[in-house]
């Protein structure tokens, strides 16, 4: 069977894409994964999953199988040869086959109509927690790679990186003319805060890491109070046309206090909309 071949965001919905084109289930099929996505600037994603599939080959008899021919009995010798000309239906062997027949593969459902596979590659729950100590090393690697990075990029700033009452780290850059470290929307501050989980994890070396966030300039306090006034406005707004109000696309972090903030208002409710990285919340009356 030849190779299909298709481009996705995921390995597993290259899968559902080849095995809808294949017919087939996914035990029936083998599958090679030929490109990954590549890492690009400030931990960005470039490309996608490049996947190729095929019916699963079936097993070949072995050399020996093959040379364990039945003898030949002087009863078969002495039958006919088959009618070459005879249907399908009526030619015979010559001797009891030793290949099962071929099953023939049921149609494969819909998408919506499979059942829901069981996540892979998923963190054991029993992973050990960092200790204090491990922890305290954490902060002292991030605290080192954001004084870094504030030399690279040409500033003056005092980075702080301290382990909490809940053992979470929070990270703080604290300084003037900080711009090109939050960016537009705060992408650059996401990007970045992203970076620095990786270390931590990295340094956890498969356990269970603290969990950490960064803010720079205080963009991230900032940035709560004026959604959480956003909210308010919009609440009203709601209230008086009775219309949803969709809000500008936000990162998950944002979407939580929209959701945090708009369901303390009675007769208010709030649903998400899209898909990522263009997932929006709308408000909307209960």
């Amino acid at each position: 069977m030849e190779w299909v071949e298709t481009t996705a965001s995921t390995v597993e919905l290259a899968k559902d894409m080849l095995l809808d084109r294949l017919g087939v289930d996914e035990q029936e099929a083998e599958f090679e994964v030929l490109e990954e996505p590549k890492a690009g600037l400030f931990g960005r994603v470039r490309g996608q999953y490049r996947v190729r599939a095929r019916i699963a080959p079936k097993a070949q008899r072995s050399k020996d199988e093959k040379r364990r021919r039945p003898a030949k009995s002087k009863d078969r010798e002495r039958k006919p040869a088959a009618r070459t000309d005879a249907p399908a239906t009526e030619r015979s062997t010559t001797g009891p086959s030793t290949a099962a027949p071929r099953a023939e593969s049921a149609p494969r459902p819909p998408r919506e109509q499979r059942e829901p596979r069981e996540p892979r590659n998923e963190v054991a729950d029993d992973r050990v927690p960092a200790t204090r100590e491990e922890a305290e090393a954490m902060a002292a690697d991030v605290t080192e790679f954001l004084d870094g990075l504030v030399r690279e990029f040409g500033l003056t700033a005092t980075t702080t990186v301290v382990l909490d009452d809940e053992g979470q780290l929070q990270a703080s850059v604290e300084g003037s003319q900080l711009g090109a470290l939050i960016g537009p929307k705060g992408g650059m501050l996401s990007a970045l805060e992203e970076m620095c989980r990786t270390r931590v994890q990295h340094l956890a070396n498969g356990g269970s890491s603290p969990r950490l966030r960064l803010d720079v300039g205080g963009y991230r306090e900032m940035r709560r109070d004026h959604l959480a006034e956003l909210v308010a406005d919009v609440v009203e707004r709601v209230r008086e046309s009775g219309r949803p109000h969709v809000l500008d696309v936000l990162s998950s972090s944002e979407r939580k206090l929209v959701h945090d903030t708009a369901g303390a208002f009675d007769g208010i409710a709030t649903q998400s909309e899209g898909e990522e990285p263009n997932r929006r919340v709308a408000v909307v009356l209960q």
